[in-house]
């Protein structure tokens, strides 16, 4: 068998790892459960134009098109993990055929599965990709941009550039305007150091293309504003400008901001790019020269903007996520197949041809990836984390969903709506807790193990423990005979 062949085997190998273990582990706290509740209020309401945070409560921290793929695999799939992840696997893998497809057009069928297998061996792609958020949509939405605009540069392709603007106005509809910002960072980027800005602007197809823009985003803007009133001035306003500006932002409706000391979205890249972001350094320091040469060609320098984009926009950002990072790794993994197949000689323009050294290399690689990455979803499956889920609590009342309310005090994970089908609602102040019960002939009570043991039960009600996890116990709370 080929090299080459071996590769794509792995790719293959690791892309179907994923895809069938999804439904194997919970959806966690806070990330995959809050978007997956979202998608599941979704059908449960029907409602297509506002994702809902909580029953009347829309929310404004991101567009819609993330809930609408996972909504969508609910109805196809029913509502559960799998299901639930499964729309953004497809999302990871339709972004790994986009690359293959890219280079094989301008490098080759050979190359183009070696992009394909740097790409899935990144340790970041193999474990965003198939998580329940915004990040693997725009992921697939910055590919198809950059791709097409490329296409339609090099190839003068009128289509390509329909597409690159239809990929813009979907990524308004991902995560917003930062989705238009980032490939736009890369654009001008190569634009200017290639002294090409006035011909890379003059290719695009503008006002057929514009208008396929605004026509993909703005519908669903202007429907959002007028459903309910203050949307665009928090999405615009507060979760871009104010929460990457002001560290510790408090303007946040539904969680917290991450706080990160500036310039931490190189470290994250890091981590994301890993093992190949410590494969370019070592080359970088074992052969400047050869690499320096990468930064005559064209192509090499759009891939280097591109790469670079979304942590050139987040260096001075503090409050940050490492899935920020994505949008640039198609572009590293492209690149990176670029600096192997070129060990000798790098500033080569035509199609180049990997060396058997390099192709061991990769082999090895691969191997070393597809046994470390087994072993991570081997450690996800059996929980060896500190993830959490409430699942492990809810279990019990998980299957079918509970007919009564399960009440949490003072703090209501998201997985518990998720796991309740809804059931799940807050006691904000303990106080509350003897009169809400009086409200339920029989209902849960979750209790942390501390609140179980201060917590003096109303004597209204006989609460007995069903299940406990290492955060609480769940209670059945029956109201006595009067």
């Amino acid at each position: 068998m080929r090299f080459s062949h071996c590769l794509l085997v792995i790719t293959a190998l690791l892309l179907l790892i994923r895809l069938f273990t999804l439904g194997m582990y919970p959806l966690y706290d806070t990330t995959e459960a809050r978007y997956a509740e979202i998608a599941r209020l979704m059908v449960q309401s029907q409602d297509w134009i506002t994702p809902w945070f909580d029953i009347n409560v829309p929310f404004w921290g991101k567009p819609p098109a993330h809930t609408w793929i996972t909504a969508l695999s609910f109805e196809i799939f029913g509502i559960n993990e799998w299901s639930a992840r499964f729309a953004h696997w497809l999302m990871g893998a339709a972004t790994v055929a986009l690359l293959f497809a890219f280079t094989k057009r301008i490098l080759g069928h050979t190359l183009a599965i070696y992009s394909s297998f740097i790409l899935v061996t990144c340790l970041g792609f193999f474990i965003a990709t198939s998580m329940v958020m915004t990040d693997p949509a725009l992921l697939f939405a910055s590919t198809l941009a950059m791709t097409s605009f490329w296409l339609c540069y090099t190839e003068k392709s009128r289509l390509a550039g329909l597409v690159f603007f239809f990929a813009c106005g979907l990524g308004m509809l991902i995560k917003g305007p930062v989705a238009v910002v980032i490939i736009g960072i890369a654009l001008v980027v190569w634009a200017i150091w290639q002294n090409q800005l006035f011909n890379a602007i003059k290719s695009l197809p503008w006002v057929l293309g514009l208008t396929v823009f605004i026509v993909t985003f703005a519908p669903w803007y202007l429907l959002a504003e007028q459903k309910t009133p203050g949307f665009i001035n928090y999405f615009i306003i507060g979760e871009h400008i104010q929460r990457f500006l002001e560290p510790g932002w408090q303007g946040d409706l539904y969680g917290s901001a991450h706080l990160e000391t500036k310039g931490t979205i190189w470290l994250f890249w890091l981590g994301v790019a890993c093992p190949w972001s410590f494969i370019l350094i070592f080359k970088l320091l074992t052969a400047p020269k050869q690499l320096k040469a990468l930064c005559k060609i064209n192509l090499n320098r759009y891939l280097i903007a591109w790469a670079i984009a979304p942590m050139l926009l987040f260096t001075l950002a503090s409050n940050i996520l490492s899935a920020y990072v994505l949008p640039g790794l198609p572009a590293f993994a492209l690149l990176m197949t670029i600096v192997f197949s070129h060990e000798k000689q790098l500033a080569v323009s035509s199609k180049p041809v990997l060396q058997t050294k390099a192709d061991k290399q990769f082999l090895t690689i691969g191997l070393v990836c597809l046994a470390i990455y087994s072993l991570i979803i081997t450690a996800v499956i059996k929980g060896w984390h500190s993830k959490y889920s409430e699942i492990e609590l809810l279990e019990v009342i998980a299957k079918p969903c509970p007919s009564v309310p399960v009440f949490y005090i003072e703090k209501r994970p998201f997985s518990a709506r998720f796991y309740s089908c809804g059931k799940a609602q807050l006691i904000e102040q303990v106080a509350e807790l003897s009169d809400i019960l009086n409200t339920q002939k029989q209902s849960y009570l979750v209790l942390t193990h501390t609140q179980k043991e201060i917590l003096t039960l109303p004597s209204t009600h006989t609460c007995l423990t069903i299940n406990t996890s290492q955060k609480g116990v769940l209670l059945t709370c029956t109201q006595k005979s009067r």
